[in-house]
């Protein structure tokens, strides 16, 4: 994505296109029409600029240079490009956006393998939270 290499697309909705339900792929997908429902890709995705999309993603890549609402789980890397327009959460462990972009929503980013194996919360220690100097916090 961006820079680095995107891998195969297998599959493309294209401009004319409207789909609504589930899909999912093994290899990589672009839409370039319009998707409603959810998406789950075990390769890139790819909403191409005249896409228009509402749905949740689980995905190994994301690129963004359409609209997208819903939410999106990249397991590696999100990237919006300067046109791109996201309202929505989005978890992954790699985020870059280009100076344009419009992004509403929330981002939580963990490491790959965070996204890849659950964690019990309740087993980890506790985050060293520094005090703040009296008067401070009112």
């Amino acid at each position: 994505m961006g820079k680095e290499k995107i891998e195969r697309i297998d599959t493309i909705i294209g401009h004319h296109a409207h789909f609504e339900g589930t899909i999912s792929s093994k290899e990589g997908l672009r839409i370039d029409g319009s998707v409603k429902g959810d998406i789950q890709c075990e390769g890139s995705l790819v909403i191409g600029s005249a896409g228009k999309v509402a749905a949740d993603i689980v995905a190994d890549n994301v690129l963004i240079a359409g609209e997208f609402t819903g939410n999106i789980t990249a397991k590696d890397r999100l990237e919006i490009t300067e046109k791109g327009k996201v309202s929505g959460d989005v978890t992954t462990a790699k985020f870059v956006m280009a100076p344009g972009v419009i992004f509403d929503g929330r981002c939580h980013m963990n490491s790959r393998q965070v996204l890849l194996e659950p964690v019990d919360s309740l087993s980890l220690p506790a985050p060293l939270v520094p005090s703040a100097p009296p008067g401070l916090l009112k």
